[in-house]
């Protein structure tokens, strides 16, 4: 009898706390991302009211991505957060998510020169636009950056310092493109384009992710110094 009370004593403790979470989990403000509605070319992120989502108070919030399409895929980035969908998959995935002061943006990886947004969050009330700024040659930095199959490489991906960079790709994957994300960057080749493309844009203190363009697990990160 004591082993039969003990028992249900557990069982019922267990069933409150997954109460408590999923109360917490639902208590949070919910943001929607929907990704390739019938195959078109459209990505959005709307909040509970069904807005498009220019700013947000930072805080906790739960985000509801929802991938309608194989050829597209929903990535979104910004201070401590980096979550995606894959390319191939369709499907709904859903995340917990803390948005502090800064920039967010999310786009469609093989297609971010068309499919992209971003927002800011908290103190930050103005989007940083990702938009090469004009610059002697003399006062870039050079990079180097390269893609083969599902090996990738950013050189120097240390020591890197804030300012303007020419960063030359050297894509040699038919199946795969080379993607950078980070601090006023979103760029990415073409899944099928093979060849050599020179990027001219202005890295910023904070976090940078660079790899492959359809797949999470075959990223890396480097970081720049203010």
């Amino acid at each position: 009898m004591r082993v039969g009370v003990t028992l249900a004593v557990l069982l019922g403790a267990c069933a409150l706390l997954a109460g408590a979470a999923g109360a917490t989990r639902a208590d949070n403000p919910v943001l929607t991302g929907d990704v390739g509605q019938g195959d078109s070319f459209t990505i959005t992120l709307k909040d509970a009211s069904g807005a498009v989502v220019k700013h947000l108070d930072a805080g906790t919030y739960t985000l509801v991505l929802h991938d309608h399409s194989s050829i597209h895929n929903f990535d979104f980035s910004g201070p401590g957060v980096a979550v995606t969908t894959d390319v191939d998959g369709i499907g709904d995935k859903t995340f917990t998510v803390t948005l502090t002061d800064g920039t967010y943006f999310y786009q469609c990886d093989p297609h971010s020169a068309q499919m992209r947004g971003s927002f800011t969050v908290g103190a930050v009330t103005t989007t940083t636009t990702p938009t090469p700024t004009p610059v002697p040659p003399a006062a870039r930095t050079k990079a180097s950056a390269s893609i083969t199959g599902s090996a990738s490489s950013f050189k120097p991906s240390s020591g890197l310092s804030a300012g303007p960079f020419a960063i030359v790709v050297a894509d040699r994957s038919a199946t795969d493109g080379f993607r950078l994300v980070g601090p006023g960057v979103s760029k990415a080749t073409g899944t099928k384009f093979r060849g050599t493309v020179t990027w001219n844009v202005k890295l910023s203190a904070g976090r940078y992710s660079y790899g492959s363009a359809l797949h999470a697990a075959r990223r890396h990160t480097f970081t720049v110094s203010g």
